[in-house]
């Protein structure tokens, strides 16, 4: 069906219809009457169907008017959304921002991200989505996500892998453990103690093989719950000093250097397409901001190092 009708002319009927006459509606949109009476006429000609009653001088907005209203309110918001977005896309290079993080960043590593970057870009609209590292490469490389924290790269010629920081082995465990007196854990302080590993497959992979074999885990435990797990069991786990040390700000919890250094990797990947798109830069700078926050903990200092390690 060709349409003869504006999108002012939308406007004047959803003016029409929330004033209840073609005067006050004249008055609201600083028209005359006879242009606010001419576009109604323009929009029912167009559509072949009458959207309002005509009552003794009173408007009373018909079923399908009911109906063409709410359509219009959509519209018009679909609208002023878009223009907002066009803004933000030629201030910031987009629109909106689809970002997944590993399980081992993802309790306010990544959140922190995020505030990081709306700071700098405010009005662009961001996901975060944790995930398994896995799943994210390839929601990435499908195009669902913008950008993604993994815990290893993959070859793939329509990815650009990242290194973004190394983290260190902790020992995370309860405050009140008799082990949280010590400056170290060492290998040995495991004999007796519940040790629980994270459920990801991807957190905790060991380039020395011989140390997952002497590690005998009693629990497991997806990284969402191993804080509390940890708390309730007395038990401990070894994570990456980031997941450690956002784990700590519970103070029923605490970590310790681990005796065998043992360091964990994350990147950031991206489609190739994105290579040269200004967002890559930004969300840079937003991982430098948070890695430099972290390494002025004390149990960050010596357990963070930017880029991969050797």
């Amino acid at each position: 069906m060709r349409t003869d009708y504006s999108l002012r002319d939308l406007e004047i009927f959803h003016a029409i219809a929330t004033t209840g006459s073609t005067r006050q509606a004249a008055l609201q949109l600083g028209l005359t009457q006879s242009a606010v009476s001419h576009a109604l006429a323009r929009l029912e000609e167009s559509l072949k169907i009458r959207l309002f009653a005509r009552e003794n001088q009173r408007l009373q907005i018909t079923a399908a008017g009911r109906y063409m209203l709410n359509e219009a309110v959509q519209l018009m918001a679909n609208l002023a959304r878009i223009e907002g977005d066009i803004s933000v896309l030629q201030d910031s290079g987009v629109a909106s921002l689809r970002l997944g993080c590993a399980p081992g960043l993802g309790h306010r590593f990544g959140p922190r991200l995020v505030w990081h970057y709306l700071r700098a870009h405010p009005g662009i609209a961001v996901s975060l989505d944790v995930a398994a590292s896995g799943w994210l490469i390839a929601e990435v490389e499908a195009g669902r996500l913008d950008l993604a924290l993994v815990a290893y790269e993959v070859h793939e010629p329509n990815l650009l892998f990242t290194p973004v920081v190394a983290a260190r082995m902790r020992a995370l465990l309860p405050a009140d453990s008799p082990l949280a007196a010590k400056a170290q854990i060492e290998l040995a302080d495991l004999d007796g103690q519940t040790l629980i590993k994270p459920i990801q497959s991807d957190h905790l992979i060991y380039r020395d093989n011989s140390l997952r074999r002497l590690l005998r885990h009693e629990l497991q435990a997806s990284l969402s719950s191993i804080g509390a797990m940890i708390e309730f069991s007395g038990g401990l786990s070894l994570v990456n000093a980031i997941t450690a040390a956002d784990l700590c700000e519970n103070p029923r919890l605490c970590s310790r250097p681990f005796a065998l250094e043992q360091w964990f990797n994350f990147y950031l990947v991206y489609r190739q397409e994105l290579k040269s798109n200004r967002l890559v830069g930004d969300i840079r700078q937003a991982l430098d901001a948070v890695v430099e926050e972290m390494r002025r903990r004390e149990d960050c200092a010596d357990a963070l190092r930017q880029g991969p390690a050797g």
